[in-house]
This record gives structure tokens, sequence and C-alpha cells, in this order.
């Protein structure tokens, strides 16, 4: 169902989002938080209803067991539950790509800046670069299934067809320096750090990959860059819901100091201590400067910024889920050294910069010179790039978590729209619900247990620039917790 637009040039949003796809209105990438405000724009009656009854209330020992597998199928996409169309079904594990999902994270970049006189400490850091730290909140729309794509093989390889969707992505900076959270308030401007448009692709195994599927994720970025990114599709658990491995997910130990290009191993950290460094004050060279307050609250640390996917098992921890099972997949662009050497980073050449020219392959077989991107690393050392995206790497955590939720009296067949219960400074997004009655009511206030569906993941993109002789990988990482921003809808039996 599409929006429609009223008169007065409000955005009806379809039954299946909570606000419009921040595709329509980028002036600010504007939405309600998860679990706030009912939207401003004109609903659906349905929607109103739904919203009419957000009252949390306090946890009761009471906790009646979970409705039965046909409401946990409906509520999370199961294969071949009530209603499934096949056609429209996702092949695994990107079932749970649907409608919107919304949440917070975290961003840390290191972007090229003016200098003169070469490279050099000025006291609190060296001077070609800067180091952005922002608390975020994002948006992930997926759109309707794109139906079986034709891909033709050539000699002994059969067609293949691929199955998948399209997404939007929006990030928005709510670092906010005066209280050391991210509950800067959204405005129209300087919030807006980040969209992204692309597509999700689930690719059958062509012969020489022995039986291996594989899931592509094709983006375009507005400063200029664009990737396809791919992976192989995990193995799935039958013994589990979702096809996932029980219990939370397994986050690597990232570290976002810079280093030599194409040497990870030589990580510069006496180089770049002072910026890293939490507690140390009134870094110029890094925005919020002063993170006294942000490390006061937990947000912002120096183990964060050196490891951003702590983050993510912190809003796991201090929200207290309970993750009964994970799906985990990673995508990346690859390199000719890889077990999947396909996809890969182009730049417009604004971010590529003075390239020096490849002199052209004589076709003398495989003895023929390198080429730049492919055999020798890009940029070359004789390049001048400005920010050249050199390689993208991106894991996915689909996560099955059973939330305590308490419902108030209610009739048979009426639905309460309420909030999963959290302990106080849980810094996971709060999912709705939308419970619904069992036939004979709901007599008094009690706990139950509703199961949900949340997304982690964590990105890193390598950024290459610096003066000649000096050109370094600089690690730009984003985390985030999303949730559906859609009540998930729940029947009770008893």
């Amino acid at each position: 169902m599409a929006s429609e637009i009223t008169a007065d040039g409000h955005i009806i949003a379809p039954l299946n989002i909570t606000q419009p796809t921040p595709g329509f209105d980028l002036a600010g990438f504007q939405w309600a938080p998860v679990g706030g405000d009912a939207p401003k724009a004109p609903t659906s009656r349905l929607s109103r209803r739904l919203a009419s009854d957000r009252e949390q209330v306090p946890l009761t020992e009471n906790q009646p067991p979970a409705s039965g597998e046909v409401q946990v199928g409906e509520q999370l996409h199961v294969p071949g539950g009530p209603g499934s169309e096949p056609e429209k079904v996702l092949p695994f594990p990107l079932q749970q790509f649907k409608g919107s999902y919304a949440g917070n994270g975290f961003n840390l970049i290191w972007v090229p800046s003016t200098f003169e006189g070469g490279v050099r400490d000025l006291g609190d850091g060296l001077n070609d670069n800067k180091l952005f730290l922002n608390l975020t909140t994002e948006q992930m729309t997926f759109g309707p299934t794109l139906g079986e794509i034709p891909n033709r093989g050539f000699h002994d390889q059969d067609d293949i067809f691929l199955r998948g969707l399209s997404y939007l992505q929006t990030v928005q900076n709510t670092t906010n320096p005066d209280t050391g959270k991210g509950d800067k308030p959204r405005s129209d401007k300087g919030s807006g750090i980040h969209f992204e448009p692309g597509m999700w692709l689930v690719v059958p195994a062509a012969k020489f990959q022995e039986g291996r599927k594989t899931i592509c994720r094709m983006a375009s970025i507005p400063h200029g860059t664009t990737i396809n990114a791919q992976g192989f599709v995990p193995e799935k658990n039958n013994n589990t819901v979702l096809g996932g491995k029980p219990g939370p997910p397994d986050f690597a130990k990232l570290d976002t100091t810079p280093f030599r290009i194409g040497r990870p191993e030589t990580r510069l950290v006496d180089a770049f201590k002072k910026p890293m460094t939490a507690e140390t004050p009134s870094i110029t060279r890094r925005i919020p400067d002063n993170l006294q307050k942000f490390i006061k609250h937990g947000r912002i640390n120096s183990d964060i910024i050196k490891n951003p996917n702590i983050v993510l098992q912190e809003a796991i921890r201090t929200s207290n889920l309970d993750i009964k099972e994970t799906i985990t997949f990673t995508v990346t662009t690859g390199t000719p050294a890889s077990e999947l050497n396909a996809g890969g980073a182009a730049n417009i050449a604004f971010l590529a910069g003075k390239q020096t020219p490849v002199p052209p392959v004589v076709a003398t077989g495989a003895g023929g010179p390198p080429i730049k991107g492919v055999m020798i690393p890009s940029p070359g050392e004789g390049d001048k790039p400005n920010a050249h995206a050199d390689f993208m790497t991106a894991t996915f955590y689909i996560e099955r978590v059973e939330y305590d939720v308490v419902v108030g009296k209610m009739n048979g067949g009426e639905t309460q729209v309420l909030l999963a219960s959290f302990p106080p400074g849980a810094r996971a997004p709060t999912p709705r619900f939308a419970i619904k009655a069992p036939p004979g009511g709901v007599t008094e206030r009690k706990t139950i247990k509703v199961p949900g569906i949340q997304i982690q993941y964590s990105q890193t993109v390598n950024l290459n620039f610096g003066p000649p002789g000096a050109m370094l990988t600089w690690p730009h990482v984003s985390v985030a917790t999303l949730v559906p921003t859609d009540p998930q809808p729940f029947v009770m039996t008893e």
C-alpha cells in the first residue's frame, strides 16, 4: 500500500510503517522515537485505536507462559505460518527484514583535516585528521519483496533466480554535550548524518561454490560511494524457531586505531593515544572535545572509542534482554585473497582524489601489469585521495527476544498497545506490542512473556587518506540496536 498525501501536505503512512519512510521528507530525517508519542501525521482508524493505550504497570510475579506456536509463527514471520504466501517469503535468513525498524547506536569516524607544513602533533593529536564521536538514532525501512530475479548462467552454469528487497536507512546525530547522553533534540539542522538506499539479495549457490548460498547487500551513499558486499548464508538450525543458534550474540572485539594501508597489525597506538583516551580533556581535534559527562553516564568512554561493539553488549546487559536465539551473518566487499572475493567499493573522483594513471594491460596472458584496486592496494602510493572508501564489512545479528509485558484489565477480544518492561537505565530501544485479550478477558494485571525481534549490527568502513608517504587506513565504525516501529501483535491464550 503506497503512502498518500493529504490536501495540506501531510503524508499518511502505510499501516506497516509507524512514520513515513524518511525518503519522503529528508529535512532532518524526522520520525517518532520507538516507544514514543503517537505520530502527528494523519493515521488510519486502526492505528489510532492501537495507539490509544500505552500504560505501563509494575511487574508482578504472576508470569503465565507465552502463547502457542501458531501465534509465534505469525508474529515472527516464520515461513509457512498463517497467511504466508510462498512467492513473498524471503529465503533464510532475511525473513525478519519487513516493515520499519528504529533504535539507537554509536558512530565513530576519522575525517581528513587540512594542514600545512606536513603532519605534526599540535599537542592534542596529529593535524591531518579529526575524530568524530556520535551517539545516534536511526531508522531502517524494508520494502516489499522483489520476486524472482533471473540471472543467466553461461557454459555449464545453469540460470539462477535471486530473491530480495529494497531498504532505506537514515541516521541522526543525537549527541548532547550538555547532558552527556544521546538526547539531543531532533531538529531540521545538523542532525541528519547518513542516508542510504539499497537492496538485500539472497543468491543461490553457483556450481563453483559447492552448494553455499550467499547474501548480498548493495548500497549507495550520498558522499559518493557505492558498495557491493557479499557473504555466505549461515547454517540454519532446525531446532530453533528462526533457525539461529541458541542464546545471545557473540560480538567480536574491534580496534578503531588507524594503521598503515594493508597492514592492520601495525596499529599506531602511540600516535592516536590522546584523541582515543576519553579522559583527555579539551581535545580540539576530537568532537565532542570534552567527554567527562559522557564518561559519567557510560555513553562514551575509552573502551567504547576503541571497541564500539561494547555499545551493543551494553544495550543487552542494561536492558536485561532474554535473547533466546541469534542468526548471525557477515557481508564484506572482499579482496582477491578472500574465500568470497566478489563485490567491492566504488568512489567518485573527489573521494579517490588525483590518481596515478594505470598503464593499459597488454593481452600477453597472465604476465601483464597489475591492476590497481585488484592486484595492488588502492589508492596507490602516488595517489592523493581525499577519503577513499576502500573496504567495508558488516555483521548483522537477528535476535529472538522474550520480553516481559505487563497487561492491565481487558475485556475479551480487546487490544492494548503496551511497551515492554525494561529496568531503569536500559539502553536498548523499547518495542511496543499490540496485546489482544483472550475470549475470557484479563481480570487482573499480570506480566506475560511475549516474543519479539531485535536487529543489531556492527559495520566497519576503511577510509584511506593522508599525505604522500604518510597515508593511513582510518576505521569508520557504526553500531546500532533496532526494533520494529509498529506494535508487534500478540494474542493471549489465557
